[in-house]
């Protein structure tokens, strides 16, 4: 499936920017993008934590995972170029999204991505890591 961003939705939308969950989860996911510029194996990486890779026009690589019947997450990773530095972003779907509250999105994205940090740590365990790969 190709995913567009008409498709998801960011916290910000959820909380109609004014709640502090989008901020909590960009400064959480900045912390943990250098980690994730180590993985090669993007479908490697979704088996790992239960999701599926995706086709997406919104980063280099997308990974979906259903939290619930009617939930889904998904984590967007762009690499770092000359003029950019590399952004992970969280975005949500699916019929059930509008009785889950920020808060508990907020708390379910991150623990995905810190399993997705876990994984690092098995693929590259001789490797000076990021200091995240340790705290997760």
């Amino acid at each position: 499936m190709h995913m567009t961003k008409k498709d998801m939705t960011s916290l910000a939308v959820i909380e109609k920017g004014t709640g502090p969950h989008s901020a909590l989860m960009k400064r959480e996911l900045g912390m943990r993008k250098e980690a994730l510029e180590l993985v090669d194996d993007i479908s490697a990486l979704a088996e790992y934590i239960g999701g599926k890779s995706e086709s997406s026009e919104l980063g280099d690589w997308i990974i979906e995972k259903e939290t619930f019947p009617g939930l889904a997450i998904h984590i967007v990773y762009e690499h770092a170029d000359e003029e950019f530095p590399s952004t992970l972003q969280d975005f949500y779907s699916g019929e059930r999204l509008s009785i889950v509250p920020a808060e508990d999105l907020s708390h379910i994205t991150l623990a995905i991505v810190n399993h997705m940090v876990r994984y690092i740590r098995t693929i590259v365990p001789d490797k000076e890591l990021p200091d995240i790969c340790r705290r997760v």
